[in-house]
């Protein structure tokens, strides 16, 4: 484990060691978990967004870059593949960060 400093009330400071300790894993894993929830937000929000552009052209976001991008100039295309790889990438950070918040949860 990393150890790391924290600047806590002197009111925490005063409880019973055991007790802090407590307060601190509560408030930690609350936290957590509430981070979680959020992060499923945004995924679904990404998830509904690709969707849109997915319905849109009849394809993945993969086989728009091989098939459109590089085949069609056009302002439209290139603007909606800006978006689209926007809403991947933050599909796949949110993804990964929910994937090691949740294996914190399971510690």
């Amino acid at each position: 484990m990393v150890e790391m400093t924290l600047r806590v009330p002197q009111t925490l400071i005063q409880l019973p060691e055991s007790e802090r300790g407590k307060l601190i894993r509560a408030g930690l894993q609350e936290a957590a978990r509430a981070r979680i929830r959020q992060l499923q937000t945004d995924i679904a929000a990404s998830k509904e967004e690709i969707a849109r552009f997915e319905a849109r052209y009849g394809m993945s976001f993969a086989r728009f870059e091989v098939e459109l991008l590089t085949q069609q100039d056009s302002l439209q295309i290139h603007e909606d593949y800006n978006d689209w790889f926007y809403w991947q990438s933050v599909l796949e950070e949110k993804q990964r960060l929910l994937a090691d918040l949740q294996a914190l949860d399971r510690l």
